[in-house]
C-alpha cells in the first residue's frame, strides 16, 4: 500500500484534469468508503483505488 501511494504521489503531477472520489455505499452492516484517484495520463484515463 506504501509502495501504490507514493506512485500515486509521482505520477499525480503528470495527470491531466486529477479528482479524488469517495465511492459510498450503505449496508446492512454499516457505512463503508472505498477512495479512488482518477485523472488522464498520456491521452489514456486512469484510476487507482485500494
Amino acid at each position: 500500500m506504501k509502495k501504490l501511494a507514493f506512485v500515486v504521489l509521482i505520477l499525480l503531477p503528470a495527470c491531466e484534469d486529477p479528482s479524488l472520489n469517495a465511492g459510498l455505499s450503505i449496508s446492512s452492516s454499516g457505512l463503508s468508503v472505498t477512495p479512488s484517484v482518477s485523472g488522464r495520463v498520456g491521452g489514456v484515463g486512469v484510476a487507482v483505488s485500494p
